[in-house]
């Protein structure tokens, strides 16, 4: 069986973040890039599968920028067997169409039994590729994914989706594509061993222009960029007045030498 987990970098979300001078996206190159943490539970879900029936495959596949290939780097430190990076140093931020369109004609290319995504990326948070990939390659697609179960004989799963008030469980043919929420399945962290380990397995780079002409850009055309900017009530928030300790002594003594009016007051700590 051979699954696919299609994986993205992102700029860290705890990191610094720099936006560009018209504010219409994020400085990446500025930025410490890591892989997508729902891609990380994709991962991390089909190598549970790989660990029950140990004839799996699972293939990495990424699209963008040089820097992704760090991404698949770790994703095979992790226990991926190898890995797909379709090199596109024209990638920018809120094209899910035609990421969608590229990553659907690789992967109908590498061959598939099952296509696992992240739930969503923490860049966008659009949730779009996954089901987007899905209707490219006329498979049914379950989202919300925190469990599968297989029965290979007959080509069929089992597969719990998370819903607000429980969990649905669905009976689906496979293949079929999946978009994955955490559930049970904590990602794995990769030893020293295992990091220098993944440095020998298969990275196979392919062009975007094998999968992007100019006929998918005219039938995808780009979107207008999304402008970013923080509103004058949420920059006056974050500015910081500093006080000095005799400042602060001076401030809990009125405090403590108050007299209490109510039962508030008398140290309920509901004021504070």
């Amino acid at each position: 069986m051979k699954i696919i987990v299609c994986i993205k970098q992102v700029p860290d979300v705890e990191a610094n973040f720099y936006f560009k001078p018209d504010n219409t996206g994020v400085e990446v190159e500025k930025m410490a890039m890591i892989i997508n943490p729902g891609d990380e539970v994709a991962i991390e879900g089909a190598l549970r599968l790989k660990a029950i029936y140990p004839d799996t495959e699972v293939i990495l596949v990424s699209l963008g920028p040089s820097p992704s290939r760090e991404g698949l780097e770790y994703g095979l430190s992790m226990g991926a067997d190898k890995a797909v990076h379709i090199q596109d140093s024209d990638y920018v931020f809120g094209q899910p169409f035609r990421t969608a369109h590229i990553l659907s004609k690789a992967i109908q290319e590498i061959g598939f039994d099952m296509i696992l995504f992240g739930y969503k990326a923490v860049d966008d948070r659009l949730h779009f590729v996954g089901p987007a990939v899905a209707e490219f390659l006329n498979l049914p697609h379950i989202t919300g994914v925190t469990f599968i179960k297989l029965f290979p004989g007959i080509k069929r799963c089992e597969a719990h989706q998370e819903v607000p008030k429980g969990i649905n469980i669905i009976d689906c043919l496979y293949p079929a594509v999946f978009t994955v929420k955490r559930g049970l399945m904590e990602p794995r962290y990769p030893s020293l061993v295992e990091r220098l380990a993944a440095q020998k397995k298969e990275i196979t780079s392919q062009s975007v222009k094998k999968y992007w002409n100019e006929e998918s850009a005219k039938q995808f055309p780009r979107h207008t960029s999304m402008r970013f900017s923080i509103s004058e009530g949420m920059a006056a928030e974050r500015k910081v007045k500093w006080v000095t300790p005799d400042e602060i002594a001076n401030f809990l003594g009125k405090y403590k030498t108050r007299k209490p009016d109510s039962t508030i007051d008398a140290g309920s700590g509901e004021e504070l």
